[in-house]
């Protein structure tokens, strides 16, 4: 699973999404597009071992996301008087029922958190290798990761999810700017 993540290019996806059945082109290559991933920890053995954030925790996940962008109604940063920020993911109402209904019966477990957050203009390597996404080369921008996995301690039933990601802050503002430019074109 971790190779399919690595190789993904977001600009496959707005391509998809138009061919899809949308009748005009409203992606922008001018534009940032984030994706977000939301992935139920599973148990060893039924699940794929990934490993979450710089620090490289291992987490077994879930085959698929059960929520992705196309769930987000907005996506917002939020700054925190202690200097710390998080970021705040407002589903819509069938992301909204999907993440009350999961965290409900996963009260112990981890949502693992993954997105790709290229920046503008930013193009996939020709020899896109296992490593090209997570372990950028010194200076260049990093453009995906598995953000974080925090623990569901209740029900998640306002629709939204907060969470402190691993990433710099120039990054989580990639990441809501893309996801919310997303949210924009997918609704046009």
């Amino acid at each position: 699973m971790k190779s399919c993540l690595r190789s993904f290019n977001i600009y496959l996806l707005a391509a998809a999404a138009l061919a899809g059945g949308c009748g005009s082109n409203h992606f922008s290559m001018r534009k940032e597009y984030s994706t977000l991933r939301v992935y139920l920890e599973g148990p060893p053995g039924e699940s794929s071992l990934v490993y979450v954030t710089r620090a490289k925790t291992p987490m077994y996940v879930g085959a698929e996301p059960f929520l992705t962008e196309e769930d987000v109604s907005k996506a917002r940063l939020v700054d925190n008087p202690d200097g710390t920020f998080d970021i705040q993911v407002t589903f819509n109402d069938h992301g909204g029922l999907v993440l009350d209904m999961t965290t409900t019966s996963n009260r112990g477990r981890h949502l693992v958190i993954f997105s790709h957050f290229p920046p503008k203009g930013w193009k996939q390597p020709q020899e896109s290798g296992a490593d090209s996404v997570e372990k950028p080369e010194p200076g260049k921008p990093r453009v995906a990761g598995w953000l974080a996995a925090p623990l569901i301690r209740t029900g998640l039933s306002n629709g939204s999810l907060k969470f402190t990601p691993d990433a710099s802050h120039d990054e989580a503002e990639r990441i809501v700017r893309g996801l919310n430019n997303m949210v924009s074109d997918l609704d046009k």
